[in-house]
């Protein structure tokens, strides 16, 4: 299968690259979800979430997490949206890039879609790994709660520091 890029945001040149990537996503050979609508709707929702949080900081809105998110951290630790937005309120996770490369998007039913790839991250300073390059496998999985996309499930590993 094909590989794409879903959002690459960089620092101080996070709409411009948000921008780029929405271009992107249009341009050249179709992948399988690029025709499927809750894929792109949530594929934007990310975008959007990335922007804000290698910009501004990452909050509650930005993030969209579930009643129910959990996440299994790069760090081995299961945490849930709550314990996630303290983390970035504190600064213990905070990104000064991220850029992923989707291998794999769809719907599940009429509620859940699925995103799987890799990503690149670049923590913030004052997150363990400041500065270094960090490649990580992902699965996100996105729930509609109340008529609504979030952030239900997210499984990162790390696979690479440069």
């Amino acid at each position: 299968m094909r590989k794409r890029s879903c959002a690459a945001v960089v620092g101080a040149s996070a709409v411009a690259a948000v921008l780029g990537m929405a271009a992107l996503s249009s341009a050249g050979a179709a992948n399988p979800w690029d025709s499927d609508p809750a894929v792109q709707e949530v594929l934007e929702l990310r975008r959007q979430g990335i922007a804000a949080m290698t910009s501004t900081g990452a909050t509650a809105a930005s993030e969209r997490y579930s009643s129910t998110f959990v996440a299994n951290t790069p760090g081995n630790v299961v945490v849930t949206g709550e314990q996630m937005l303290e983390r970035f309120a504190r600064g213990t996770v905070s990104y000064a890039s991220v850029a992923q490369r989707l291998d794999y998007a769809a719907s599940h039913g009429p509620d859940v879609v699925v995103l799987m790839g890799e990503e690149v991250v670049v923590p913030g300073p004052s997150a363990p790994d400041a500065g270094k390059r960090i490649h990580r496998r992902f699965t996100d999985v996105f729930r509609r709660e109340n008529g609504e996309w979030r952030h239900d499930l997210r499984h990162a590993n790390v696979i690479a520091v440069e």
